[in-house]
C-alpha cells in the first residue's frame, strides 16, 4: 500500500511541475477572465437598452410639458406686447 502511495505522489508531483500542466492552467484562466468579460459586457448592453427605452418612455409627457410651458410663456408676451401698444394709443 506504502509503494502505490509514494508512486501516485511523485506523478502527482511531475504533473504540477510539467509544462502542459502550467500551459493548460493559464488556458484555463484566461477562458475564465474571457468568458467573464463576455458576461460583464452583455449584462452592460442590457442596462443600455434598458435605459433607453426608460427614457423613451417619458418623451411623450415631457414634450407635452414643455409645449404648455412655452404657450403660457407665449401669452404673456402677448399681452405684454398689448397693454405696451395700448398705452400709447
Amino acid at each position: 500500500m506504502q509503494k502505490i502511495k509514494n508512486k501516485c505522489l511523485r506523478a502527482v508531483a511531475r504533473l504540477k511541475n510539467s509544462s502542459l500542466t502550467r500551459k493548460g492552467m493559464l488556458a484555463l484562466a484566461a477562458v475564465t477572465v474571457a468568458a467573464g468579460d463576455a458576461m460583464a459586457a452583455s449584462k452592460g448592453a442590457a442596462g443600455f437598452t434598458k435605459a433607453t427605452q426608460e427614457v423613451s418612455s417619458y418623451q411623450t409627457p415631457v414634450s407635452n410639458l414643455m409645449k404648455a410651458i412655452a404657450a403660457v410663456i407665449v401669452l404673456v408676451g402677448a399681452f405684454n406686447v398689448y397693454f405696451k401698444m395700448r398705452a400709447f394709443v
